[in-house]
């Protein structure tokens, strides 16, 4: 009955929190991923830019939502406790961690998301396009995730139990989540499109596929952070020593970086960004009347 009880709880503040949490897509924030000043592009266009924007922003905070009622649950149920960053239990119990997998779900879902197939041939342009951003995050991720396994199974195979190794793995899959996400975006057809309207498709594809590297490398640091925090006291040190020391102040760093490519990741323009100055040229013409 307690878990029920905590259920309901957690929906209820999950679907409150959905209906107070501002979804919709501004000018600003329509000429933000458009690389255009606000009102520059064709009403059509700007529809199509708030739809993706706005999927995005709901899939991905219904998945948070969900990723932390799932912390919620399994701290209460198994541990007693609910963690918020790095601690004694298990990652499946750390808001932060199972919000940023929830996150990165929701992003594979709002990718996921298709136009009905018209009727008639289909057509895909072959036309080259620019390369995904953030190639290096993308890497250093997966660069950290395979170190954190191969720790797992150094620090099992000598007999100092699975523990490691099965955070590594839940770091691994959450990590592969977003390959598969910015797979997905990167290699999604493409009809044959003017210029104009193949340009606003890569800039859709560039937010998506950079803001889900920002999000697999959020994921990547969380995992060793933890895999870190793990080994304190693995290495016959007293407390307070120099080696658990250097790991405590490791696993704080780790919690701030993945803190802020979180942030960075949110689909939404930074507090710095500003438009660019209004084409006079590219200004929509007013509709004649009727």
């Amino acid at each position: 009955m307690a878990l029920v009880a905590v259920l309901v709880v957690v929906g209820l503040v999950a679907l409150a929190a959905l209906r107070v949490a501002r979804v919709g897509a501004s000018a600003r924030d329509v000429a933000w991923l458009a690389g255009t000043a606000p009102g520059e592009l064709p009403p059509a266009e700007a529809a199509v830019v708030a739809r993706h924007l706005e999927r995005h922003r709901r899939h991905r905070r219904v998945g948070g939502l969900v990723g932390v009622a799932f912390a919620v649950v399994v701290g209460i149920r198994w541990y007693a406790s609910v963690g918020f960053g790095v601690g004694q239990h298990s990652p499946l119990a750390d808001v932060l961690f199972c919000g940023v997998a929830g996150v990165l779900v929701g992003a594979l879902v709002a990718e996921g998301t298709r136009l009905p197939r018209t009727a008639g041939a289909v057509t895909a342009s072959l036309a080259p396009r620019p390369a995904a951003p953030h190639p290096r995050y993308v890497g250093a991720a997966r660069g950290l995730v395979a170190a954190a396994v191969v720790l797992g199974v150094a620090l099992l195979v000598a007999g100092r139990g699975p523990t490691t190794l099965v955070t590594a793995l839940a770091g691994a899959a959450v990590v592969a989540v977003a390959e598969v996400t910015r797979a997905r975006v990167v290699g999604r057809r493409r009809p044959v499109l003017a210029p104009r309207a193949a340009r606003l498709d890569d800039r859709l594809r560039a937010f998506a596929a950079g803001s889900v590297a920002l999000l697999e490398l959020s994921a990547a640091v969380l995992t060793a952070t933890w895999v870190l925090f793990g080994l304190q006291g693995a290495f016959g040190a007293p407390d307070g020593g120099v080696v658990d020391l250097v790991l405590g102040f490791a696993s704080l760093a780790g919690l701030v970086v993945a803190a802020v490519l979180l942030h960075r990741a949110a689909p939404r323009p930074p507090r710095s960004w500003r438009p660019p100055v209004p084409d006079p040229a590219a200004a929509v013409a007013p509709a004649a009347p009727a």
